[in-house]
């Protein structure tokens, strides 16, 4: 199944919020939302993570993807509100010195 997504437009940057599962069957489709995530040309872009209900080391994977492709379009990214199985593989694979991470 697909990742499910939308991308939020507001006043700080654009969100892009992620439901269901992150993984390596939806690779193709994620290299799509970053391109129409950085489309927007904006410093600052976040990823909410709230609906998100697994992620594999793919999926992770695919944020470091984001995080170069934001970088060279200079724009930071910055994950939001994992529940706790994704806040657990993101703790695990030292995401939160690569990204800042609002828990809140």
């Amino acid at each position: 199944m697909p990742v499910k997504y939308e991308i939020i437009d507001d006043e700080g940057g654009p969100t892009l919020v992620l439901k269901d599962q992150l993984t390596f069957a939806d690779r193709d489709l994620f290299d799509s939302v970053i391109d129409k995530l950085l489309a927007r040309k904006r410093p600052a872009v976040a990823v909410d993570l709230a609906s998100l209900d697994y992620m594999d080391s793919a999926g992770l994977g695919m944020l470091l993807t984001l995080r170069d492709r934001a970088e060279r379009a200079q724009a930071e990214v910055t994950l939001r509100r994992p529940r706790a199985e994704v806040r657990e593989l993101l703790e695990l694979a030292c995401f939160d010195s690569l990204f800042t991470i609002q828990h809140a």
